[in-house]
């Protein structure tokens, strides 16, 4: 009997970072190629990319409001309750967020880089800091974490907001953690994975086997910390991730706020408020958020 061929999908992630490795592990552990699936991973990729169709699927920061501004975008699931994993990293000289004269954010100058302005903008509030009243240089980084870190190395910059696992790394170092977004500004979808309609519409089935098997990866990777760090160590490795310590410590930062579900009433909340702001008529939360394929497969 002659074997099926796989269908083969394209998945973006901003980066191999230690923040998607339950999308890794739907492709390492054959969570996809039980399903009749080839995962391909593709970095530096995300929602433009999908809408393109350069990619099947995407995964990354909310939504909702480039749904809102009318890009043809539809949320599956979540990833994260986090958009990220970053935090503000001060040097060991720097006693309180008071003293921060020049910050190191990523995103350079692309399109990304205001979200990190806004980022960083609600870190400091944890500290009754205003961004542009202080005066604070913020200086985009081309590139990211690792280029942020290079440059703190070099001496330039008082802090920088890093990720798993550069955020430990700084750690090592005598760096001081000094507060993730969400201690000021909880996420009201979290970082989530994406589709578009046209794909939804058009093969319901290839999302149906997608999201299963990355719920599957999800479930592997909360229930096994061991398989996951290895998964961290080949997946992660240019990130940074080099050693079991680093992908240990990496793994105790992102996993206890990975989850599937999003809360729709929160979300709902959210969009109807930017709806407000903007003189719109209100956006039902099922237009963006389409959960029917989460819930069949959390079912199994």
């Amino acid at each position: 009997m002659e074997e099926r061929m796989a269908t083969r999908v394209v998945i973006s992630a901003p980066r191999p970072a230690p923040f998607f490795t339950p999308i890794f592990a739907a492709v390492e552990r054959g969570f996809l190629a039980e399903r009749g699936l080839e995962g391909v991973i593709r970095y530096q990729a995300g929602l433009n990319e999908m809408v393109q169709g350069e990619v099947d699927f995407a995964t990354g920061m909310a939504a909702y409001r480039q749904f809102l501004d009318g890009m043809p975008v539809r949320q599956l699931a979540s990833i994260s309750s986090r958009e990220s994993s970053h935090v503000l990293m001060a040097r060991p000289r720097i006693a309180s967020a008071h003293e921060l004269e020049h910050i190191l954010i990523p995103g350079g100058s692309g399109p990304n880089a205001q979200r990190f302005v806004t980022e960083l903008r609600n870190i400091l509030a944890i500290h009754g800091l205003d961004l542009e009243r202080e005066e604070i240089q913020t200086q985009g980084v081309e590139g990211s974490h690792k280029e942020q870190w290079d440059m703190l190395e070099e001496g330039i910059g008082d802090a920088a907001t890093l990720g798993a696992p550069w955020s430990q790394i700084a750690a090592r170092a005598g760096y001081r953690n000094l507060g993730h977004e969400s201690n000021y500004s909880p996420s009201p979808s979290g970082a989530g994975l994406y589709a578009s309609p046209d794909t939804i519409r058009r093969d319901p089935a290839l999302v149906r086997a997608f999201v299963d098997a990355y719920v599957r990866g999800m479930r592997y990777c909360m229930e096994n910390v061991a398989g996951t760090i290895d998964i961290m160590l080949k997946y992660c490795r240019e990130w940074g991730v080099t050693t079991p310590e680093i992908a240990k410590g990496a793994y105790d930062e992102v996993a206890p706020y990975w989850r599937l579900e999003v809360d729709p009433a929160v979300l709902d909340k959210a969009i109807q408020k930017i709806c407000e702001q903007r003189g719109l008529p209100p956006v039902p939360v099922t237009e963006f958020l389409e959960a029917s394929f989460l819930e069949e497969a959390l079912r199994h």
